[in-house]
């Protein structure tokens, strides 16, 4: 081939290449090249990997919660109720749009390193109470960051109160609904004298949750909702709210166009189902954005979300603009398939 003909061709090849908005990856068996580019990427919860992939600008966003008051706030709605002082039906503990931008800021810094507890009981259900109340608190798990500020939260709220002791017992995966009920059903027979949770399945609980109301218990519900109306409060993020920071933020990395992947959580998990449908409502008001994918699911761990996340950046690799995962364990998952595509942006950290 002439050189003038090559180098129109060479030219050619990468005029095409960089019109996808990133650069071709010609590694595959078949020789043929496969188009990469660049992802907007945004994850719902603070973690160490996630707030250090915000600084280096591999995610544009996190909606981050208040987990630490979340565990506060829900010791002393239960311990009101028990001294019978008045009770809010539902407490918002707030939610955050967090970027690289506004991650330094005094508001999001406590956000993003909050106190953690580890993952031990303050007490037991057995033996004489050393408080005039005694408070078991079930989290949904034991193995993410989330659930260590929720304990942090508790305990200085049995602190600050002086008059209670917290028993804090949970399933260590955040798919052992069995476990869950089986602890509900411990509290019960134990005659604890208020009970916090964090209802795994918004549905399976409710039976136990209301034989223990029943038998005098109050409860409160924490993190996420449960189908009945015989709780003493709500204290969660207006999660749905939450969907909506992340869906607009989206919108405006995409300039109103795209094609985006939902990567969800878990069936019957409230709290994210209500960020999920907070996301495709708002997305749905931006026409020219369209999902490649909105119907899988992440899974109760950052491994199983891994799976998910190598399914879907094998099957749209090269088609994808976006992509918003809607709890921690689910974003961590799929920030390390990206990281190891190479479909994130990087700068240096601010």
């Amino acid at each position: 081939m002439p050189y003038r003909s090559r180098a129109l061709a060479v030219a050619w090849f990468l005029a095409l290449a960089f019109s996808a908005g990133g650069c071709f990856r010609a590694s595959e068996p078949s020789g043929e090249a496969i188009p990469s580019r660049t992802v907007k990427f945004l994850g719902f919860d603070a973690s160490a990997p996630l707030v250090e992939a915000i600084g280096s600008g591999q995610l544009q966003g996190i909606v981050v919660q208040n987990p630490f008051r979340m565990g506060q706030m829900g010791v002393k709605t239960i311990v009101d109720a028990l001294e019978k002082k008045p009770v809010q039906a539902k407490v918002s503990t707030g939610e955050t749009l967090v970027t690289r931008e506004n991650m330094k800021t005094a508001e999001v810094m406590p956000l993003l390193n909050p106190p953690k507890v580890a993952h031990t009981a303050d007490s037991s259900l057995t033996g004489g109470k050393a408080k005039k109340w005694r408070i078991l608190v079930i989290p949904k798990g034991t193995s993410h960051e989330f659930w260590k500020t929720i304990h942090a939260g508790a305990s200085k709220a049995a602190v600050e109160l002086g008059n209670v002791e917290i028993v804090w017992q949970g399933p260590q995966r955040e798919d052992d609904r069995t476990e869950q009920i089986k602890l509900v059903q411990n509290a019960v027979a134990a005659k604890v004298d208020g009970l916090v949770l964090a209802p795994l399945d918004k549905k399976a609980l409710v039976a136990p949750v209301e034989k223990a109301i029943a038998a005098g218990i109050p409860v409160v519900i924490i993190d996420s909702g449960l189908d009945s109306s015989k709780i003493v409060s709500y204290v969660a993020t207006d999660n749905y709210h939450g969907g909506v920071l992340a869906a607009e933020r989206m919108a405006d990395l995409l300039r109103g166009e795209g094609k985006i992947i939902l990567m969800r959580y878990a069936v019957g998990s409230e709290s994210t189902e209500q960020r999920e449908s907070g996301f495709v409502d708002t997305i749905a008001r931006y026409p020219k954005i369209t999902y490649l994918s909105k119907n899988e699911y992440a899974g109760p761990t950052s491994d199983s979300a891994q799976k998910t996340a190598q399914s879907l950046i094998t099957r749209y690799r090269g088609q994808v603009d976006g992509i918003f995962c809607s709890n921690e364990s689910s974003t961590a998952g799929m920030l390390r398939v990206l990281k190891d595509a190479g479909l994130l942006a990087s700068r240096p950290k601010p």
